[in-house]
């Protein structure tokens, strides 16, 4: 796209991908005055009385900064900084009787923070903020993204550690390697590395598709696994009647989330994994979202009964079949069927 030379490198930058809340931090004279999250990436929330409570965000910049700029960033909380977080809230909902709240993961419990009403409790939250761009700017102050990157660095912002200059794709790859086998060890969660093009004016000759620029790409982990074991598979019955079979785990951190249920899809996936109550299995969040079995581990008991599906309702009894050429199997009763009739 840019025709260069086949011989001639293009050189990146390599950051972590932070798993965070998106933010916008607009100075005009210098002076912070509008905080937005992304949104719908058009309109987002204004979050200005909150973002003046985190720390690492500059109210001002120094003499000699634009007149008007734009930081990127993403506000996250520490996995150390969440963990007390949920201790602090089990706490306090113990001292007056009140059920307990707890963040399922440090960007849910960022977010959450960041969009309170009230900045009093954004101010009791442990937010940070790391930098890692810019959006509308009367001026630049460099031409290269590293350069920009050294800029916010010494206007006051934090950078990521990790952030690197890489010369060449082969380079970049090396850092992905790096911080891939430091990902556990980090203070915060993340989900990959991010590549951007380092020259600015390749940057603009690069230009975007719609809204994914043609600089930048993310490079994902591979989601991410633990092993525990299946205790139980309990049978849903859902609105169209479908049976879904759902395995009933030992709990386990995967990504950050403890996870005690994992879907088993329908009676061939079972099948497939040949998964049997006992096993021990393989788990992994699916997009880093969605629970699932990947893989069962090989037994130490061979007489472990195999899971026999149900061939009738086991809400109402009806029969329960799967028509020729599908896979799922359906309760028959229709709105006979309690579960059907409630979805």
């Amino acid at each position: 796209f840019l025709k260069l030379p086949a011989d001639e490198p293009v050189a990146l930058t390599a950051e972590p991908k932070i798993d965070g809340l998106s933010c916008s931090v607009r100075y005009e004279d210098r002076r912070l005055v509008r905080a937005l999250t992304r949104g719908d990436g058009a309109v987002g929330e204004d979050v200005t009385p909150n973002v003046r409570t985190i720390h690492d965000i500059p109210a001002t910049l120094p003499d000699g900064a634009p007149d008007v700029f734009e930081v990127r960033g993403e506000v996250y909380m520490e996995k150390a900084a969440f963990a007390a977080l949920n201790a602090r809230l089990a706490a306090e909902a113990e001292e007056t009787g009140k059920e307990a709240r707890q963040f399922a993961n440090p960007r849910n419990a960022a977010a959450g923070s960041l969009r309170q009403k009230d900045a009093a409790v954004t101010r009791a939250r442990p937010l940070r903020f790391l930098a890692h761009g810019w959006g509308e700017a009367s001026a630049v102050p460099g031409d290269t993204q590293a350069a920009v990157v050294a800029a916010l660095r010494d206007w006051g912002f934090p950078i990521a550690d990790a952030f690197a200059h890489c010369a060449d794709a082969a380079a970049a790859l090396a850092v992905y390697r790096a911080i891939e086998a430091a990902r556990a060890d980090l203070p915060f969660d993340i989900d990959g590395v991010v590549y951007k093009v380092d020259r600015l004016d390749w940057q603009a000759r690069l230009g975007s598709i719609g809204r994914a620029p043609r600089w930048a790409i993310a490079h994902k982990f591979p989601a991410e696994r633990a092993q525990t074991t299946l205790e139980a598979i309990d049978i849903q019955v859902g609105r169209t009647g479908k049976l879904t079979p759902v395995a009933r785990l030992t709990p386990v951190t995967v990504g950050g989330v403890v996870v005690t249920n994992a879907t088993l899809h329908n009676r061939d996936e079972i099948a497939r994994l040949d998964a049997r109550v006992g096993d021990r299995v393989v788990l992994q969040r699916a997009g880093d979202v969605i629970p699932q079995i990947v893989e069962v581990l090989p037994r130490d008991d061979a007489d472990r009964p195999a899971f026999a599906f149900p061939d009738h309702c086991p809400i109402c009894g009806s029969e329960a079949v799967a028509e020729e050429g599908e896979v799922d199997v359906r309760c028959t009763g229709g709105l006979i069927c309690p579960a059907q009739r409630l979805e």
